[in-house]
């Protein structure tokens, strides 16, 4: 019966490890500034979002890198309210 508790105790920390071990990845993307009143007029495919970690591209191009998006909001920028940028929150697993 020990033995039996052992393999299982043994097995679920193995388990949390390769938890661990696969955790995702997330980053916040920001679109160029664009000026206007509407929400971002100009995201398109062709738009290219700078990430944190380094991470840039356009939509598609991130979509084949095996990012996901998870939320997109669009903002006013801070220096200059009169613009808007579309900011993505992507995630790869």
């Amino acid at each position: 019966m020990l033995m039996k508790y052992f393999t299982y105790l043994t097995a679920l920390i193995s388990l949390s490890f390769v938890g661990v071990a696969s955790a995702g990845e997330a980053h916040v993307c920001k679109s160029p500034a664009v000026s206007g009143t509407a929400a971002n007029p100009a995201l398109n495919d062709d738009t290219v979002f700078t990430c944190g970690g380094g991470v840039s591209g356009t939509i598609p191009q991130l979509a084949k890198e095996g990012w996901k998006i998870v939320q997109q909001t669009d903002q006013a920028d801070s220096p200059d309210p009169t613009k808007t940028y579309a900011q993505l929150i992507i995630q790869k697993d």
